[in-house]
């Protein structure tokens, strides 16, 4: 093997800065179509609520803030094409998210990915700490999920986590 052999053959792809911006009305079906194939919770979606993640005029990633009842922020409906992974795409999205937003936040996810959520300051906290707007869609997502790793071979377990405002 030569030193030509090592070089990642040339895949067609020119990098191409990534830009984040709020969503606009024609990015719509876009978050929808890839927050199914996330197969993560599809209700309120409202693109008023995300940002995006843009390379060359293609969204591949998006993130949004949703509001409760109660003026409760969750962090959710992360997601980025599988081909643009692993290049600091969510961290960017939750990063931009955290410099918007400048109050209390909270967010469910799987227990694996707690680490990755800690490092931008959130912690797990219990059921009982969640304001009652929350609580109900934790306990919703709860029951789903459970429910589903009943009949799937993937046991999913879903805590809620929160952010302290600064």
């Amino acid at each position: 093997m030569t030193h030509l052999d090592k070089i990642r053959p040339f895949t067609g792809r020119h990098i191409v800065a990534i830009s984040i911006r709020p969503a606009r009305q024609e990015d719509q079906q876009t978050i929808v179509s890839y927050i199914r194939q996330a197969k993560i919770n599809p209700r309120n979606l409202y693109w008023e609520n995300f940002l995006v993640a843009e390379e060359n005029g293609q969204i591949v990633g998006v993130r949004q803030v949703k509001v409760y009842s109660q003026g409760t922020r969750e962090v959710a409906s992360g997601f980025v094409l599988p081909e643009y992974r692993r290049q600091g795409i969510s961290a960017r999205l939750m990063n931009e998210i955290l410099s918007r937003e400048k109050g209390t936040l909270y967010l469910m996810c799987r227990d694996k990915r707690a680490p990755y959520y800690e490092q931008f300051g959130f912690r797990q906290v219990t059921t009982n700490e969640l304001p009652s707007d929350f609580r109900k869609e934790y306990r919703l997502g709860k029951m789903i999920t459970t429910l589903i790793s009943a009949f799937g071979k993937d046991k999913v377990r879903i805590i809620p986590m929160r952010r302290n405002g600064s």
